[in-house]
């Protein structure tokens, strides 16, 4: 049996605004896990499609959302992949999305490091995994606190 690759490290990322997104992540990989902080703004369904798309045909694997409007963020990327699969047929994974709207910022750090990890071998074997604060640099902080606690606390057990 073969092992299990180890997990990529979780690069912790501030942006300004959600327009500069997808220009900000860094492409290294084929697949990548997302989670994205951010204060949506009342918009349209069809302009967050828009945004988001461009992530979904990159490979966004497992995306989870956190902040006001995290489920219409979250709707918006389930509908981008249902979209894509309209054009092009199946993927070659299934790509997972989560809110958390009920949660803490910490508690949403804490479910992406522990749950937000894809399980199709081709992910595992080529992912990045990014959590984004979009125009707040104190959730980019708090986003980097709870990540090295998660750390200090796995490296106790």
């Amino acid at each position: 049996m073969e092992a299990t690759p180890p997990l990529p490290e979780i690069e912790v990322l501030f942006v300004n605004s959600i327009d500069e997104l997808v220009a900000r992540l860094p492409y290294r990989r084929s697949y990548f896990t997302l989670l994205l902080a951010w204060d949506a703004p009342e918009i349209p369904q069809s302009d967050l499609i828009k945004i988001f798309r461009p992530l979904v045909d990159r490979g966004l694997a497992y995306f989870c959302s956190w902040g006001k409007g995290c489920e219409e963020v979250h709707d918006a990327v389930d509908l981008s992949d249902l979209e894509k699969q309209r054009e092009f047929g199946e993927s070659d994974f299934f790509q997972m999305t989560t809110w958390h709207k009920n949660d803490t910022l910490e508690e949403a750090v804490w479910f992406f490091v522990n749950c937000a990890i894809p399980s199709e071998d081709n992910v595992v074997a080529d992912w990045d995994r990014f959590a984004v604060s979009i125009g707040n640099p104190d959730w980019t902080a708090e986003m980097m606190r709870s990540l090295a606690a998660i750390r200090e606390e796995q490296q106790d057990d």
